[in-house]
């Protein structure tokens, strides 16, 4: 007997079931979903899974290609607006828990990069997520998306949203990293603009946890590390963290590693600028902070500069030159954050309220890990090519979508041969110019047909 193969979209299919069968637990109303309808529950969280970025009629012509089972735009948005933005979440996260993570570095260590993203969303008045648009053409709306990647197995592992203008990065990898599961050590590699005393303080205190920060060597950077001499060096540092004014008003002088801080809990205000968030303590009056930095020199854009990171990884296990490399590694997530945008959709969306908004970004998470897993299934042949081959991602999301459709009845283990005919050449070592720029959300009525 043939063993019966059971693809990431089979799993998938079972965490949306299980879902829909305790849909009052994710209901606005204990009644909804309750009469039998043709658009019931499953099929509604199916519909939204599978949303790419076109009009949201050619969104649901796709989904229902028999017209009897078709519904117009608006039944559909009654009955999305039925559910609470957290079933998607937990359809992420319940999907992300099955499907296969085994992946480690040195088989010991889950690798992870943290990162945001910004969405930029149609006008919404009443959204609490409008910015300040008087510079530019037409107003808008930003989420900010604060999200881990799993580095080793390609795929997202959490996501904690916030509104552009009250976005803090720091305060959200914290919270992302205490929500990981510290049974195992992990590694989390962050670029510049993470590191901050209160972030590593938290660092220390978690069980099994590693970080590798990108620091700032210039204006706005710790005191120790521009007093590090323009030469190669692996040093570990030892500061002394206060928040309290006496105590450093005593001591400053005598201890030139101490550092004052200022914590937002004794503050009145409801909002806090950037500036004192960055500058947030929750922990004793005093605390002894060590770190690691190592300090080299790399080549960018034919200009020299020094680079300097900090970790608590050991030095013996980890030196310099493979925290390049595992630092390098970190790119992953910009790369996945222009498939998630590009290729699944997630620019376009389809409502503006807040609610919806969230949901189609955990539902494009979602997807975007079974596109991985997908692809982690298949096997890439290396022959003796001059270069290595990788799967063809976008082509990947395109096949995963179209088995995922309502109405496909082709057994899913098909989608593994169709994945494997779309490979590219893997070309190491090139770049291109980054333009980083808002991009104005497109209207709804200039979506792609």
């Amino acid at each position: 007997m043939a063993e019966v193969i059971r693809t990431p979209l089979d799993i998938l299919n079972e965490v949306v079931a299980d879902t829909a069968s305790n849909i009052h637990d994710y209901t606005k109303s204990p009644t909804d979903f309750t009469r039998n309808r043709k658009l019931n529950a499953e099929t509604t969280l199916k519909v939204v899974l599978n949303m790419q970025g076109n009009s949201l009629n050619t969104e649901l012509l796709n989904a229902f290609p028999d017209i009897d089972q078709r519904m117009t735009a608006s039944a559909f948005e009654q009955a999305k607006g039925k559910l609470c933005p957290e079933v998607f979440e937990h359809i992420f996260h319940e999907f992300t828990e099955r499907i296969d993570t085994s992946k480690k570095l040195d088989g010991k260590y889950r690798v992870f990069a943290i990162d945001g993203s910004d969405f930029t969303t149609n006008y919404n008045p009443k959204s609490n997520r409008v910015c300040d648009f008087k510079d530019e053409a037409k107003p808008y709306c930003q989420t900010h998306g604060n999200i881990m990647f799993d580095i080793e197995n390609k795929i997202y592992a959490d996501c904690y949203i916030q509104p552009k203008t009250e976005s803090d990065e720091r305060k959200a990898a914290i919270e992302i990293m205490k929500r990981m599961d510290h049974s195992y050590p992990s590694i989390v590699v962050m670029d510049r603009g993470y590191e901050g005393y209160n972030l590593l303080a938290h660092c220390d205190k978690i069980n099994n946890l590693f970080y590798l920060i990108r620091v700032r060597t210039g204006a706005g950077g710790f005191k120790e590390i521009k007093a590090l001499p323009n030469n190669e060096c692996d040093v570990d540092i030892d500061v002394i963290v206060t928040s309290s004014t006496h105590y450093y008003a005593q001591n400053n002088k005598t201890t030139p590693n101490l550092h004052l801080v200022q914590s937002v809990k004794k503050r009145h205000k409801a909002e806090v600028s950037a500036c004192y968030r960055n500058r947030a303590w929750d922990h004793a009056n005093i605390l002894p902070i060590t770190y690691r930095a190592v300090k080299f020199k790399i080549n960018e854009d034919g200009k020299d500069r020094w680079e300097v990171l900090i970790t608590n990884l050991n030095r013996f296990e980890f030196p310099l030159e493979r925290l390049k490399e595992l630092y390098h590694q970190r790119w992953d997530i910009e790369t996945s954050f222009r498939n998630l945008k590009y290729a699944l959709g997630a620019i376009n969306f389809h409502s503006k309220k807040d609610d919806f908004i969230d949901m189609e970004l955990f539902a494009h998470l979602t997807m975007y890990n079974a596109t991985s897993a997908c692809i982690n299934a298949v096997p890439v042949k290396h022959s003796n090519h001059k270069h290595i081959y990788a799967i063809d991602f976008k082509m990947a999301c395109q096949i995963v979508r179209r088995y995922y459709y309502l109405h496909n009845d082709k057994p899913y283990p098909m989608i593994y041969a169709e994945i494997a005919s779309y490979i590219n050449p893997v070309r190491p070592g090139r770049a291109d110019e980054r333009n980083v720029r808002i991009r104005p959300p497109v209207a709804f009525i200039y979506r792609v047909a």
